[in-house]
């Protein structure tokens, strides 16, 4: 049996066992809230690209998205601000009538799987994402402080690491996408092997200035 989950496209990726904070004024979503309100398991789906084609239909791109565990609904003056932490990973794989909000048939993925061969490697990330955000950081503000705590889970923590990359949304819907340990340590590493050939750049640069 499907399961449908509604959907709450804000054109960004949310990584595992990251929190989310959102501002929420469209009429649509508004009805979202007011329906999650009165659950007992108030959740919904962020996935990074919204629906593109009709009712019924498969998504024409793959659409990974995570589920949000409401924690807190809030009433404000213009808005309605909506607290949560991201858990489990799903994929679409059937829009359906968007009427009063989006929603969409899912299938989750498989939970990753910590395995102790992995140590160093996620040692080796940890200090990659660090050592990124702390030289991004001369830069300009960072969402994440470079000595931001992370889980004592392993792969939780790994999730936590991906999430703080400055990447723009599609690369963070790649990691989202990783169907192993391997394929996301290896492919955080890439992205901070990229953003520091990046940095190198911008520097040279402002160096010849």
């Amino acid at each position: 049996m499907a399961f449908v989950l509604p959907q709450f496209p804000v054109g960004q990726v949310t990584m595992p066992n990251m929190p989310v904070a959102l501002r929420v004024f469209e009429p649509r979503y508004l009805n979202l809230m007011g329906e999650l309100m009165g659950s007992t398991s108030p959740q919904f789906g962020i996935p990074l690209y919204s629906q593109a084609v009709e009712p019924g239909e498969a998504p024409n791109v793959l659409t990974v998205g995570t589920l949000i565990r409401v924690s807190d609904i809030g009433m404000r003056d213009d808005f309605v601000s909506v607290t949560g932490m991201g858990r489990s990973r799903y994929v679409v794989t059937k829009w359906l009538e968007p009427g009063p909000y989006p929603r969409a048939e899912v299938e989750f993925l498989p939970e990753l799987v910590w395995d102790e061969r992995f140590d160093s490697v996620a040692l080796r990330v940890e200090l990659e994402v660090r050592n990124l955000l702390s030289r991004a950081s001369r830069f300009g503000e960072l969402p994440w402080d470079t000595d931001a705590e992370i889980s004592d889970d392993r792969v939780e923590a790994l999730w936590q690491l991906a999430g703080m990359l400055p990447i723009d949304a599609r690369e963070s819907h790649n990691l989202l996408a990783a169907e192993s340990l391997e394929e996301l340590c290896e492919d955080v590493l890439a992205v901070c092997e990229a953003g520091q050939r990046f940095l190198d750049r911008v520097e040279r640069e402002s160096e010849s200035d």
